[in-house]
């Protein structure tokens, strides 16, 4: 009998240490779990056309970002999508500078952070040019039946307005050039007019500003006959998804770089002054030319 009770408090005490130790496994699990999570890379995209494919100041950037934020961050280059919004949310970034935004399709997904001032304003264009070597062409309307050259199919910049501007001077912009192709880069549009190889082309703005400084042999083959209205900047956006406290560190990082001396040079490097907060109205005029061609 009496072993009988011994058994009977072994099993008891037994019983109870397993219970403890299911409590301790439940509360640290989670624990565990948060940690991993905390552990993983901030992903940020970057497509080529912000930052001219120069995977040296890329990764300058990267490494910038995960000193100041004391976090690893990954820098996903992506240059080959009409739509860089899409790709973030689709490959799960959490953050991106993205060169089409607003995007109505995502625009409940993610959050405007932070926006670059390119001389002093929040905003780029497009400049239509064309060889100094031609002597008939002054405007757009003079280049019909040409060969014309564009960047990329992207909904924004010289693509877009280009096509918007031909429709609304009654033209059908799928029909008015003989012949279009795309030169993956805006650096190549202006090599493709300089060589002879396209009678005109769309190029971006803050592009040719950074080329005439850095490649005037270049660009003085060519003349730009005219500038398209302005639009908002590349937008530094936030998935919906990303940790709400990553987005506040990486937009207080961001609107504070010019105040850095390391931030200031980055700055420098990239052809921007500072970034600002954004705001939704710069980017009406995008929403408006991809509704008149259907595309919002």
């Amino acid at each position: 009998m009496e072993d009988l009770n011994k058994n009977a408090l072994v099993l008891l005490v037994c019983k109870r240490t397993w219970a403890a130790l299911l409590l301790v496994c439940l509360w640290v699990l989670p624990l565990g779990a948060q940690a991993n999570l905390h552990l993983l890379p901030i992903r940020i995209g970057i497509p080529h056309k912000t930052l001219a494919l120069d995977y040296f100041l890329i990764d300058d950037f990267r490494v910038y970002l995960e000193s100041r934020m004391n976090h690893q961050v990954e820098a996903v280059v992506h240059g080959l999508f009409n739509n860089s919004t899409a790709e973030m949310v689709r490959s799960k970034l959490d953050f991106a500078w993205v060169i089409d935004h607003p995007d109505s399709q995502f625009k409940d997904l993610v959050d405007l952070l932070a926006v670059p001032l390119y001389e002093g304003k929040p905003e780029a264009s497009s400049y239509l040019i064309v060889s100094k070597r031609s002597t008939h062409a002054a405007s757009l309307g003079q280049l019909r039946g040409a060969v014309f050259a564009f960047a990329n199919r992207q909904p924004e910049g010289g693509y877009l307005d280009v096509r918007y501007q031909l429709l609304m001077a009654g033209e059908n912009p799928e029909r008015f050039f003989k012949r279009v192709f795309f030169t993956r880069s805006h650096k190549d549009v202006v090599k493709a007019v300089a060589l002879g190889l396209a009678h005109g082309g769309a190029v971006d703005s803050v592009i040719w500003d950074q080329m005439v400084k850095t490649q005037p042999k270049l660009t003085d083959q060519v003349q730009v006959i005219s500038r398209s209205a302005t639009y908002g900047a590349p937008a530094f956006i936030a998935n919906h998804k990303a940790d709400p406290d990553d987005a506040r560190k990486l937009q207080q990082l961001l609107l504070g770089m010019d105040k850095d001396p390391q931030g200031k040079e980055l700055l420098k490097r990239m052809h921007v002054d500072a970034f600002v907060p954004g705001d939704a109205r710069m980017y009406e005029r995008q929403v408006q030319m991809r509704r008149a061609l259907g595309e919002e």
